[in-house]
């Protein structure tokens, strides 16, 4: 079968955005990339079976075409809508979809704001941290990371963070000493402990502490397994890949391919689906519907299937059932309308209108404070 692309401009607020979609039989994906000013900012990838209809591919490209543009547009959206807020909140939950889609600059200029606006607590300066790390910055970002850590010194993203600080500086000891603390403040944070694999791989490498390079092989395989049961998006052919190569000795191909690991399951998670929720309900709920919810769900649930104990699952499990009961209450509304209509005078529709709307708002409010 042949290749199939789509592009498209989009043009947002002066700036202009570049969105071209691929159908790539030969790898088997189809592949949907973002750029600004001609440099790529942000892709996102679908497996496909390359022996479908042809049509039904197309098809299937358009579709992914359209839903990845139309996430980014929800995302821009959102963004004007909440420009002139005085609510820290809203702006801190921007900062952390920009920096998902790569916009690290956009993502540390909206995390500024919601300190500015009187964000009390560290999640901006983890933003702030790792968009700077991201464009290189990282002694700016180390100033960030330790800003955040002196307000909350048991948030373990921020020793995350500060232990992928030092990785970069090849402090090997200190990187290890981080990802330890922040696994000590929470065992079920995975990335650490894929983290942690590194450091000490990186340490063999580099040589800078022969104590920590003892029983590799066991701290490697201990770990990865840890990580790979919290996220079980790690699993796979790249994960299978990195094991090989450690088998083979050749560790700095290893230290290589888990950061892309990392990196490739990002946008996979539980935070994710509870990040799309909130910009949904900032741009009024409109972009909610039953179809979008159930699809939540059967990510969530197939989290939860290879992982039972993961608490955020179910935490997830019921914000989303709580939008679905918006939606119902939408739809139960919708009909009451349709019954007055038709009739006019129908007094039980009225009365059953009037009740339906209050609950309507009322689990509104609901499902934006769960978000909160």
């Amino acid at each position: 079968m042949d290749s199939f692309e789509l592009r498209e401009e989009i043009d947002h607020g002066g700036s202009k955005y570049f969105l071209q979609t691929s159908l790539l039989p030969q790898k088997e994906v189809i592949q949907s990339s973002f750029f600004k000013n001609g440099t790529l900012f942000d892709t996102v990838t679908r497996g496909i079976d390359a022996s479908s209809d042809p049509d039904d591919l197309r098809t299937l490209t358009k579709n992914t075409h359209k839903l990845n543009k139309d996430k980014f547009r929800l995302l821009l959206r959102a963004r004007e809508k909440v420009k002139n807020s005085n609510d820290p909140l809203p702006h801190s939950k921007l900062a952390q979809a920009l920096f998902v889609r790569n916009l690290y600059a956009e993502a540390a200029q909206e995390a500024r704001l919601a300190i500015e606006k009187g964000n009390r607590d560290s999640q901006p300066y983890v933003v702030i941290g790792e968009s700077l790390r991201q464009m290189g910055e990282h002694e700016k970002a180390f100033e960030a990371i330790l800003k955040g850590i002196a307000i909350n010194p048991e948030y373990p993203d921020m020793h995350n963070l500060l232990g992928k600080i030092y990785l970069s500086r090849k402090q090997c000891r200190e990187a290890i000493s981080c990802f330890k603390r922040a696994i000590a403040l929470n065992i079920y944070y995975g990335e650490p402990y894929l983290n942690l694999v590194r450091a000490y791989l990186l340490n063999t490498i580099v040589k800078e502490d022969y104590e920590l390079s003892k029983d590799l092989d066991t701290k490697f395989s201990q770990n990865i397994e840890r990580a790979s049961q919290l996220n079980p998006f790690l699993q796979g052919e790249a994960l299978d890949r990195a094991k090989r190569l450690f088998q083979e000795k050749q560790y700095e191909e290893t230290y290589e391919a888990l950061g892309e690991i990392r990196g490739n399951t990002r946008r996979e998670g539980i935070d994710d689906i509870v990040l799309e929720l909130y910009l949904m309900l900032i741009n009024g709920g409109e972009e909610l519907s039953e179809g979008s919810i159930e699809n939540y769900l059967k990510r969530v649930r197939g989290i939860i299937e290879q992982n039972p104990s993961f608490a955020d699952g179910y935490n997830s499990l019921g914000i989303l059932y709580t939008a679905k009961c918006k939606i119902l209450m939408d739809m139960a509304s919708e009909a009451f309308r349709k019954a007055l209509e038709i009739n006019n005078n129908y007094k039980k529709a009225q009365k059953n209108l009037r009740l339906a709307e209050n609950d309507r708002q009322g689990i509104f409010i609901l499902l934006k404070a769960l978000l909160d």
